[in-house]
């Protein structure tokens, strides 16, 4: 395999995983501004705190995740 091909494919797994952790972080919270509407009586418009942390938790363990998955893909690759 090229080096080209190695990188895109490293590139692809990060971007995908991120995308993904910070798409499940979002539905969460819509959720749970669902739950909190119907269920206690707290207006859409309150601030859920956190969320900018979640984002970034999210984010970081993509980029982990992706890394990890690649690796894995290289060394059966490899061997």
């Amino acid at each position: 395999m090229t080096y080209q091909k190695w990188f895109l494919s490293l590139i692809f797994l990060i971007i995908s995983f991120v995308l993904m952790a910070d798409i499940i972080v979002i539905v969460t919270y819509v959720a749970a501004k669902i739950y909190l509407h119907f269920v206690r009586d707290i207006p859409f418009g309150t601030y859920l705190p956190g969320f900018l942390r979640l984002i970034k938790g999210a984010t970081i363990g993509g980029v982990i995740a992706g890394i990890g998955c690649w690796y894995i893909y290289y060394k059966n690759e490899r061997s």
